[in-house]
């Protein structure tokens, strides 16, 4: 396979991983209009069912993944993802969308895990960190961007014909773009794998599983609760500033490249933990604040330094999986992610002060830097490949 095709399919890689995260974060938005089916309805009826089968259907897609080519993977979940859109956008009652969007999320889930596997079986030793931060960005644009794009859409067409577009249109439209080019995902696997690649780290696995739990603990809880902390209730901010609060997270895009970076220079461990301490550190700051002015300022800090922690959470737990376990490792790393949101955000439903949640996110931030400076790899990639191909042989 030549390198445009192998660059081509890089870059399906990244549009297949926007298309199924897409779903997710832009048809929520939708929910307030009268055209839902049901609607107008709670965004939680979108939100919880496709969020809960995202989550569970991780592992297996990742066990797919291990056992036929990751491309052919990313392709068939594009394709079930698309009849489950179509599902989505045609259910004739409420009932029906709830269960449809369930489906949504289940099939979606095969793309996340089966894409950092292709990646990751495409790429030198020495490059894991980078050759991840792309994927990363990916996620970020669907997430930050989605609800913009579905606002625009539907108001231009309405519910039925966005839902259409975003949740079946595209992802079909990829898996059709995926089966013209090929397994180029795989053309690195085959002739880069090595004995030290081949190396597989169980406690190295599990370490970036735990971390990734503690990091969306926190994050998602700290989301939740911007809004009670700058109301009426809290610090008195006007809604504009409740509004545009969690947008300021996205500055910390341009970090994903640079913990890349040094990422693969010096080993995941000192910018993770690095990352988890200074996020904690504004969290803790963040639930102790008396001002507007320091509020944002210090959980601005967490929400955009979260950014770093996404390419060197996935170059930590790829680097430690063997060659044929790296769609497992993948699926348990995006499975620990969604489920420790889900039971944080339950669990700070709970809770009666917004200080008190932002603390415990201050916690569990601080757990997790504990954890990865015990567990993580402190060497540069190819230290650590050495290191690997002794004990592997």
């Amino acid at each position: 396979m030549s390198y445009n095709q192998v660059a081509m399919s890089r870059f399906w890689i990244l549009l297949a991983t926007f298309g199924a995260y897409l779903p997710s974060a832009a048809l929520p938005v939708l929910a307030h209009r009268s055209d839902v089916p049901g609607g107008p309805l709670d965004p939680s009826v979108l939100v919880v069912p496709f969020c809960v089968a995202f989550a569970a259907a991780f592992p297996l897609w990742g066990w797919v993944a291990d056992r036929l080519a990751p491309t052919r993977v990313i392709a068939v979940a594009l394709g079930l993802t698309a009849l489950a859109g179509a599902a989505v956008a045609l259910a004739p009652n409420e009932a029906t969308l709830v269960l449809a969007r369930a489906v949504q999320g289940a099939a979606a889930a095969g793309v996340p895990p089966a894409a950092q596997a292709a990646i990751a079986g495409a790429s030198a030793e020495g490059e894991a960190g980078r050759a991840m931060s792309p994927m990363m960005l990916a996620v970020a644009l669907a997430v930050l961007g989605g609800p913009a794009v579905a606002t625009f859409v539907a108001d231009a067409a309405g519910w039925t014909a966005s839902a259409l577009a975003i949740g079946s249109a595209l992802p079909l439209a990829l898996a059709g773009a995926g089966a013209r080019i090929g397994g180029g995902g795989e053309h690195g696997a085959r002739t880069r794998v090595s004995i030290a690649r081949r190396y597989n780290d169980a406690r190295g696995v599990r370490a970036g599983w735990i971390v990734s739990a503690c990091v969306l603990a926190g994050h998602w809880t700290v989301l939740t609760r911007i809004a009670e902390a700058l109301g009426s209730g809290g610090l008195g901010a006007g809604d504009r500033w409740i509004a545009t609060a969690p947008l300021i997270g996205a500055l910390g895009l341009p970090l994903v490249v640079l913990a890349a970076r040094a990422c693969d220079r010096v080993g995941p461990r000192a910018p993770m933990v690095a990352t988890l301490a200074v996020g904690a550190l504004g969290f803790a700051l963040a639930a102790s604040a008396a001002t507007v002015g320091v509020f944002l300022a210090a959980a601005g800090v967490g929400l955009a330094i979260y950014w770093a922690y996404l390419p060197v959470v996935a170059a930590q737990v790829q680097r430690s999986a063997g060659a044929g376990a790296r769609g497992r490792a993948a699926g348990g790393l995006y499975a620990s992610m969604w489920c420790a949101a889900a039971l944080a955000g339950a669990l700070a439903s709970l809770t009666p002060s917004w200080r008190v949640v932002l603390a415990g996110a201050a916690l569990s931030w601080a757990t997790g830097a504990i954890i990865a400076l015990r567990r993580f790899i402190r060497a540069p990639a190819i230290a650590h490949a050495e290191l690997a191909a002794t004990r592997a042989a």
